[in-house]
């Protein structure tokens, strides 16, 4: 039986526009296989040009994604960040820093491609939100 946290991560994830619709089992193994972590303000999640090991789903805060000293973006709760070394198979190419405190839900790479095994619907999202942030970013 999963605890009353897990399940309520599951109802706060199921609830994001990205995950919306999903199975239950399909958000319940991404909150299983994750872990909810609390960022300082000005924390670098992800370091440009490092290898993918993680994405992150923000529950809460906001993150600027940089490139070099420029601002390219500012996410907040209900984004993914991350997703675009997993998906395209590369290295990050942004830095993404906390601008305040952030809750979020941080899935290993290992652990998220057994979720994608599992739940091809997770990975199918995951990668739609790639894709339409690529195209918003031309």
């Amino acid at each position: 039986m999963r605890d009353k946290s897990a399940r309520a991560l599951s109802v706060e994830l199921g609830g994001l526009p990205v995950f919306a619709g999903l199975g239950g089992g399909a958000v319940d193994a991404l909150v299983d296989a994750g872990r909810l972590v609390h960022l300082p303000s000005n924390w670098a999640l992800i370091a440009e040009n490092t290898p993918a090991d993680s994405v992150y789903v923000l529950l809460g805060g906001t993150t600027e994604v940089r490139h070099g000293k420029d601002v390219l973006a500012t996410l907040g709760a209900g984004s993914l960040v991350g997703e675009a070394a997993i998906v395209a198979s590369r290295r990050r190419n942004a830095t993404v820093v906390s601008v305040s405190d952030v809750r979020a839900l941080r899935v290993g790479y290992d652990e998220l491609n057994a979720v994608f095994a599992k739940h091809p619907s997770v990975q199918q999202r995951v990668t739609a939100e790639w894709e339409r942030r690529s195209a918003a970013a031309q």
